[in-house]
């Protein structure tokens, strides 16, 4: 069967333009002219004689023939990639975009492991609170927080977030011999950012009346209040998964490690056409193995996902 096909290089001009809805930023990409993505998309726009792009006053708009072009194109390209780089064995540059504190404290003291595991992998970490737009952004994949599962993207769980109040060994001695969660109301309680839900959350399964949840000091990270807390400012909100090395050095103790409420969840998201890229599978794979072997290794974690799964 003979294909007629415009050329190659008028359907990748489209895509970097359309997936940035931007030629300046698509000629960035492809190291070309703005020119010349211009013309290679009025190319194509005559190959199938319909136009791809309104040009608005605030930036580009796809048509819906380019909506209909989009994907397919995105997908075949995302494909013939990773075919490339199994054939070539050659390097293979992975982009993820991480929440600050659980780069900080969960991802990056394991990332070696992956890196001996799969040297020709190449693990491009940014960190930014801000959730990753796979329309206007070119990551592989992001990994974020969330109560539930993400529509549109291949979503899939790494690991539970688990909040427990922490504080210096100093602040605790501080506490009554039988302290209770209502004296809480004596210390000040850090939260993160301008929220404070993690700690009502907690106060309202615990049963706590005397805690004003709503009151305390606010830092920009979780990681920025966890360090507030190992200096003896106020207690914590702490991810059981994330303040391992703290507890085992002391640095921080748990009031209450009999409580602890489940927040949230960590995910790994990324486009669904990009799910099956080899770097990103044997990435996905490595985290879910880490998340299995740090339940495994800690009781209390074990407790509570043990717990979680029978009431799921």
């Amino acid at each position: 069967m003979h294909r007629q096909l415009p050329p190659l290089n008028a359907l990748k001009a489209f895509e970097a333009a359309a997936r940035h809805l931007s030629f300046t930023e698509a000629a960035e990409e492809l190291h070309v002219t703005q020119g010349a993505i211009s013309r290679q998309i009025k190319t194509l726009e005559e190959h199938y004689q319909i136009q791809l792009f309104q040009r608005r006053h605030r930036g580009l708009e796809l048509t819906e023939g380019g909506h209909r072009l989009l994907p397919v194109l995105s997908e075949v390209f995302d494909r013939i990639q990773a075919v490339s780089e199994e054939l070539t064995g050659h390097s293979q540059d992975l982009t993820i975009k991480v929440l600050p504190s659980f780069a900080v404290r969960w991802l990056i003291p394991r990332l070696a492991k992956f890196q001996q595991m799969e040297p020709d992998i190449n693990v491009r970490l940014t960190t930014a609170w801000h959730t990753v737009d796979f329309d206007k952004e070119s990551y592989d994949a992001g990994i974020l927080h969330s109560h539930h599962m993400i529509p549109g993207l291949h979503d899939t769980i790494i690991t539970n977030e688990w909040m427990t109040p922490v504080c210096s060994p100093e602040l605790m001695n501080k506490l009554p011999t039988d302290y209770t969660p209502n004296d809480l109301k004596h210390l000040t309680l850090l939260f993160c950012g301008s929220g404070c839900q993690e700690w009502g959350q907690w106060c309202q399964q615990v049963g706590t009346t005397e805690v004003n949840s709503d009151i305390g000091q606010s830092f920009d990270t979780t990681d920025s209040a966890l360090q507030a807390a190992t200096s003896g400012f106020g207690i914590a909100m702490g991810d059981i998964s994330m303040i391992e090395d703290d507890l085992k050095s002391g640095r921080l103790k748990m009031p209450f490690p009999e409580y602890a409420s489940l927040v949230g969840h960590y995910h790994l998201v990324c486009p669904k056409n990009k799910a099956n890229k080899p770097a990103l599978r044997k990435f996905r794979n490595w985290l879910l193995s880490e998340s299995t072997e740090l339940t495994a290794n800690n009781p209390m974690l074990k407790r509570l996902e043990e717990h979680y799964a029978n009431q799921s």
